[in-house]
């Protein structure tokens, strides 16, 4: 597992620069910068702010698979999902492919 392209990653997809990482984090921007030179690693303490900026647990980042933490919010919407028709459940995926898009 490449962990500054994960992190990389996980950034670009919420849209964050890298100053938005950092006030997120309290990590500095250099902190990153030096990640992605390859300067030095991040340490467990570092990787845990950054899951923390990103609403996921050590165990979510380091999984082989896109494993999801389910929160309580995105547990009320997979309990409801199965009375939604089709055409209903259809249009929920076309609103959410439309604000992931606009991120891109």
């Amino acid at each position: 597992m490449d962990i500054i392209n994960k992190i990389d990653k996980l950034r670009t997809a919420k849209g964050w620069t890298f100053y938005k990482l950092s006030e997120q984090t309290g990590l500095s921007q250099q902190t990153f910068t030096k990640w992605m030179q390859g300067n030095t690693i991040p340490t467990i303490p570092a990787l845990k702010s950054v899951c923390d900026a990103f609403g996921i647990t050590l165990a979510n980042f380091f999984a082989e698979n896109d494993m999801i933490e389910v929160t309580p919010e995105t547990k009320v919407i997979f309990d409801n999902w199965i009375y939604l028709s089709k055409e209903e459940q259809s249009s929920i995926k076309t609103i959410i492919d439309n604000y992931i898009n606009k991120r891109k």
